[in-house]
């Protein structure tokens, strides 16, 4: 590529496991690099496991000059979700027209790639940067009612969201259909812990409002306990409700059993007495 500024034909190679631990993996590869070569400025790599892989840096080593590192800090799709090859430039940077030609067409691909084609419905493991106005605030084929305004057109401007290229709704087809997954591209989505932690969070902001409303739901502010003895009978007959009671607990108790099954544990601990500690 030093002399002839062109792309040269790919090394292959297959990587094989050589390090794990808790925190990271480390794979190896050999391979030999032609003298007339020139510079390597990038390097394109296949997940063959089923799953993502997040890929932390490549470094290249055997050279005169030093070894060659690419930061990655990525996350690289499965080959099963989509055959495209994921490519990492060298830490080198050059200014637009300095760029080298075997480079240019890798980094004209790359930037398509984060662009997208504004077509189709997103996944999961896409890193397409594109936009679209808020026009899945409501839920017009729900309820007529629910059909809200378009944020981010001429009448509303407001900042864009990602596109997500969901199906329209059946009863305004210039909304989209709500989802409660938002899509991301994604490098930018929450990791795994800080997924659960925000989960966590959000599960303890609705258990603080639902209990309230749990306990006015349940609970007749003007009755109380007589003598000791009415304790004892409420933990072994029980409470017999008012039918109005009745109602909106069964309205309410199924709302707090999803919320719980969508997080996927409990949390509602109760703090032990210092008496009994």
């Amino acid at each position: 590529m030093q002399k002839t500024k062109l792309e040269k034909e790919r090394i292959k190679g297959y990587v094989h496991l050589t390090h794990r631990s808790v925190k990271e993996i480390k794979y190896e590869v050999d391979f030999e690099v032609p003298a007339n070569f020139g510079e390597i400025g990038a390097v394109l790599v296949e997940n063959e496991h089923k799953r993502e892989s997040f890929m932390k840096e490549i470094v290249l080593d055997g050279f005169l000059t030093g070894p060659i590192k690419f930061s990655c800090d990525s996350w690289v799709h499965s080959k099963f979700d989509n055959p495209d090859l994921r490519v990492f430039f060298s830490n080198k940077c050059y200014l637009p027209s300095e760029t080298p030609e075997g480079l240019k067409r890798l980094r004209e691909g790359e930037l398509v790639a984060l662009r997208g084609n504004g077509q189709g419905e997103r996944k999961v493991f896409e890193r397409i940067y594109d936009y679209d106005v808020y026009n899945d605030l409501g839920n017009p084929d729900k309820d007529p009612g629910l059909k809200r305004s378009i944020l981010g057109g001429k009448e509303h401007p407001y900042p864009r969201r990602c596109r997500t290229g969901r199906p329209r709704c059946a009863k305004d087809p210039l909304s989209e259909k709500p989802s409660d997954k938002v899509y991301v591209p994604r490098d930018e989505s929450f990791s795994d812990v800080k997924q659960a932690t925000f989960s966590v969070n959000m599960l303890k902001s609705a258990l603080h409002a639902l209990v309230p409303v749990l306990r006015t739901s349940v609970v007749d502010k003007n009755l109380g306990f007589p003598i000791f003895s009415a304790i004892d009978d409420l933990f072994n007959e029980g409470y017999n409700l008012p039918s109005q009671q009745q109602k909106d607990l069964k309205t309410i108790l199924p709302r707090l059993v999803k919320l719980v099954q969508d997080v996927g544990f409990c949390l509602t601990l109760v703090k032990c007495s210092n008496n009994i500690r």
